[in-house]
């Protein structure tokens, strides 16, 4: 055999298991970096509850929820703008299990610890249902029917805490 061709197809192989690497290797970092990313954002959530813990008051069942001023409309604003918040986390969630990725079973247990974490959000919080319910529109149709079925399950359920 000749030993141009030899080259060539060593050269041939080697290409091969450097795209399959970096293929993998990228995979790998972009799960990561979503992973990161997502928990960031419930970093901040937590913050601002720290910071303002009236927006506490979104819960149902929280001591302050229950001492709310209803005519104080600079803390339903904040209390509405931090559930847009929350439901803003879930966009990006749900962007990329549903839509960026070919889930493996890592990331089916991620994906479904993420709904049973919403499932619990929404089922603890009346005026985010409420806010779910007013705002389908502005999701595009996949993502309005996710957030339908499981407000559906919630309340069919009784699930509410």
């Amino acid at each position: 055999m000749d030993i141009a061709l030899t080259i060539s197809i060593i050269s041939f192989v080697l290409s091969l298991v450097t795209v399959y690497i970096t293929y993998r290797f990228n995979k790998i970092t972009i799960r990561n970096t979503a992973k990161l990313e997502h928990n960031k954002l419930l970093l901040e959530i937590d913050k601002l509850l720290i910071d303002d813990p009236e927006l506490w008051g979104i819960y149902d069942n929280h001591p302050l929820s229950k001492k709310e001023d209803q005519s104080d409309l600079k803390l339903q604003a904040k209390q509405e703008a931090f559930i847009y918040y929350y439901l803003n986390l879930f966009d990006v969630i749900y962007e990329f299990y549903a839509r960026q990725i070919v889930k493996n079973k890592n990331d089916k247990k991620l994906w479904k610890a993420w709904v049973q974490f919403l499932e619990h959000f929404l089922s603890g919080c009346s005026q985010a249902r409420a806010t779910v319910k007013k705002s389908y529109h502005l999701y595009d149709e996949d993502q309005a029917e996710f957030f339908k079925e499981i407000i559906h399950k919630i309340e069919s359920e009784g699930r509410l805490l």
